[in-house]
């Protein structure tokens, strides 16, 4: 049996290697050794507190910590990867280099693939490394939607009006504005509700939050809604002044003529009307038609809003008209004398009537009467006989102007007996 056993050994060892020759390339035509890509891998930064600990922030530029590896293996392992089996870190520690670089490892899962089969798309991490910032900043409500029917947000407000915003130094100094965004679709009730916190900077534009951290806050801020009741009351307005000379007041109409308001139930109830004061209309001295806009919310009550903002700005229509002439004959001797002198007596010669032209419009002066007239001659600066002239007093409706001062030529004489029986002065 050794004999056969060993009997052309040579040969026989030779046919057992050509046989596991030929198995290898069976089996390498059927399992071939190939490459496959794999994207979308995100590494991981480690030991952060290597730059964090020295009061500094990093910001990863350029999206360098997304990467793409490629993977030589046998088929077979290959199609039962994929890019989770994949596990890509840096090491802010061990692997930094030129203060913005950290080194990029990359392991798989699977056993069969080796670090040495795999080619990485880049080798580092790109970082930016500076100091870091915190401030404050108010929190401003946004909001946006169409309340329900019949009902207005009277108050939103933060659960905190300001936040504490942590950094780094050049992106906190762009901030310009926080705004936490309110939907208010639907809403009838009082409610909190959780908003996103929005980061602007000056010019509007959304700030990329990535390396920002709120104080506290990670999901957002609660807003705290109370909802008013619409109503709809009365405007009215009022105004003050005179129109300049030659013109006269003739009516004062504004749109709108009705204001939609919004408060509490128990606040609106009595409501009927909102009055815009005279001194917010003032036509003192105008001598043409003339729009005043008027701001309608500095006149609302306490705790009162509009329940349409548009309203806010309300035109009042000032229409002015043109004054006339009317001539109006005062006979003198109903002229009323005053403060005559002792031992004088007035003579107005030839004078029977004095003419007064009174202004107003032309439905004022077909109202006027002459007895709503008072003419009178105040003569207590004369003291002698003489000739003098002298501007009469006119007092009229306060609706009338007088078109100019009326002079009137007059003697003093001493007083006859005959001029004392005469006299109704």
């Amino acid at each position: 049996m050794r004999k056969l056993l060993t009997n052309n050994l040579g040969l026989k060892l030779l046919s057992v290697i050509a046989a596991v020759m030929l198995w290898l390339v069976i089996v390498s035509m059927n399992d071939p050794v190939a490459y496959q890509d794999f994207s979308g891998i995100r590494v991981t930064m480690l030991n952060e507190d290597a730059v964090t600990d020295k009061d500094k922030v990093y910001r990863i530029e350029d999206n360098s910590d997304i990467i793409s590896v490629r993977v030589q293996a046998k088929r077979s392992v290959l199609q039962k990867l994929s890019s989770e089996d994949f596990t890509a870190t840096a090491d802010m520690e061990k692997n930094i280099k030129l203060d913005n670089l950290v080194g990029i490892e990359v392991v798989c899962s699977d056993r069969n693939v080796r670090t040495a089969d795999i080619t990485k798309s880049r080798e580092n991490v790109v970082i930016s490394i500076e100091d870091a910032l915190s401030d404050q900043f108010n929190v401003v409500v946004n909001q946006s939607g169409t309340e329900g029917d019949g009902y207005k947000v009277g108050t939103a407000v933060p659960e905190q009006s300001l936040i504490q915003i942590s950094g780094p130094a050049s992106v906190i100094a762009e901030i310009g504005r926080v705004e936490v965004d309110l939907n208010v679709t639907g809403f009838t009730t009082d409610q909190i509700k959780n908003c996103a916190i929005k980061i602007l900077d000056r010019n509007n534009r959304q700030i990329d939050t990535t390396y920002l951290e709120y104080n506290g806050k990670t999901t957002g801020m609660n807003v705290h809604v109370t909802m008013y009741k619409k109503k709809t009351v009365r405007l009215r307005v009022d105004y003050t002044g005179t129109p300049g000379d030659g013109y006269s007041f003739k009516e004062l109409t504004f749109k709108p003529e009705t204001l939609e308001i919004a408060g509490t139930e128990e606040d609106i109830a009595d409501l009927r009307e909102i009055t815009i004061p005279g001194e917010a209309v003032n036509i003192d001295g105008i001598t043409e038609d003339t729009q005043i806009n008027v701001d309608v919310t500095k006149y609302l009550p306490e705790n009162i809003r509009l329940g349409n903002e548009k309203d806010a700005s309300v035109a009042v229509e000032v229409t002015l008209e043109k004054k006339q002439g009317k001539t109006i004959r005062i006979p003198v001797e109903e002229i009323e004398l005053r403060n005559e002198p002792r031992g004088l007596q007035i003579d107005f010669g030839k004078l029977s009537e004095v003419e007064i032209v009174v202004m107003g419009t032309s439905a004022e002066l077909g109202e006027l009467k002459e007895d709503q007239i008072a003419v009178s001659l105040d003569l207590d600066t004369y003291s002698k006989a003489g000739t003098y002239t002298r501007a009469l007093e006119v007092e009229l409706p306060q609706v009338y102007d007088l078109m100019q001062e009326v002079q009137v030529e007059f003697k003093l004489v001493k007083r006859t007996a005959a001029g004392n029986n005469n006299s109704n002065h």
